[in-house]
């Protein structure tokens, strides 16, 4: 399960940004997996959204479980990897990448 994810990890980072999660959204869409699993990981991607944002008040890093939770929600929806592009391409020219 590590390797595969290390595995994932790499395909993203290695993609172009504005593409990325539309991309992995594609891939993950062509070896679509039980309805069980899709439905336990957009379940597990929600829980870690609302958790960051629950977060968000409190000292530390909340926007780090947002960002986890939308990447992997993007894996299930077309609409939130389109957002997550967007929003990559936005960070970084506000960053000055």
């Amino acid at each position: 399960m590590i390797r595969k994810l290390k595995e994932q990890w790499r395909e993203l980072r290695s993609a172009p940004p504005g593409k990325r999660f539309r991309l992995r959204y594609e891939k993950r869409s062509r070896e679509r997996g039980s309805p069980a699993a899709r439905i336990a990981w957009s379940a597990l991607s929600v829980l870690l959204i609302l958790a960051g944002i629950v977060a968000l008040p409190l000292p530390g890093p909340g926007f780090v479980p947002i960002a986890i939770g939308l990447a992997l929600l993007a894996q299930e929806s077309a609409g939130v990897a389109r957002f997550c592009d967007r929003a990559e391409v936005a960070i970084r020219k506000r960053l000055g990448r």
